[in-house]
């Protein structure tokens, strides 16, 4: 099972955003791996994989938080899709309710013509409700955003472009026979408000036997300004297998 995790925290090349909400684990060393893989055979081949894995060590002064997400499609033997992002995010526990984070990632996304993107960032989280079974968080915080596209041919959009952006973001989760945790995000740029990326992720995680857990995610992205070519809105629904630790 550990072998497996880091098969693919090294290996698994994403879809865009990540959920840090459901990362967050009990005191200790917790962490898991999942596993997607669909294939259409007939008028159309598609093959599609995808696949996830997070280490989360939380102790007495914080906790520390590394996920790598990754997908790959081909469509009759060429690749279509191509995507990975890892994150790694500390975050201060001493106060109970205001807990300062730091956070970096790097990503990269074939469908969105996204050739590497990186940021780094820190803001404060405030923990508005918590109890054993169910908890509301809302975070604020500034990072600083490097992306690298490879546009279309004719697209006035900047090819590398560097800005400040406000993440804002609450949170639910709802832990019972089945878990629930819902994150949304609303990115503006400081020097152009009107730049502004709204990302969410829903997740359902229903246990099935020993560690193995099967996961139900519906992922949003809008952009408001994407290179040629590139929709504003994304939408991705999915489901997933994989074992807890």
């Amino acid at each position: 099972m550990v072998a497996a995790l880091l098969l693919l925290l090294f290996l698994a090349p994403l879809h865009a955003q990540v959920n840090i909400e459901t990362y967050r684990g009990k005191r200790g060393v917790t962490g898991a791996a999942r596993l997607a893989l669909s294939s259409d055979v007939g008028n159309i081949d598609v093959v599609k994989g995808e696949g996830s894995g997070h280490i989360t060590v939380n102790t007495a002064r914080g906790v520390l938080l590394g996920v790598c997400k990754g997908g790959v499609g081909f469509l009759g033997g060429e690749r279509f899709a191509n995507s990975g992002v890892l994150h790694l995010r500390w975050t201060a526990t001493a106060s109970p309710r205001w807990r300062p984070e730091f956070f970096a990632q790097t990503d990269y996304a074939k469908s969105r013509r996204l050739d590497n993107r990186a940021l780094v960032g820190t803001g404060m989280r405030y923990n508005a409700y918590a109890a054993e079974k169910s908890a509301l968080s809302l975070g604020a915080a500034l990072l600083w955003e490097l992306e690298d596209l490879n546009l279309a041919p004719g697209d006035p959009h900047p090819a590398t472009t560097q800005l400040m952006r406000l993440s804002s973001y609450i949170n639910l989760s709802l832990q019972g026979r089945v878990g629930f945790a819902t994150t949304a995000y609303v990115q503006p740029a400081l020097s152009d408000p009107s730049d502004v990326r709204l990302l969410g992720t829903t997740e359902l995680t229903t246990p099935i036997v020993g560690p193995l857990r099967q996961t139900t995610t519906l992922d949003f992205r809008i952009d408001s300004a994407p290179p040629r070519g590139v929709e504003k809105k994304d939408i991705k629904f999915g489901t997933s297998f994989g074992v807890e630790f």
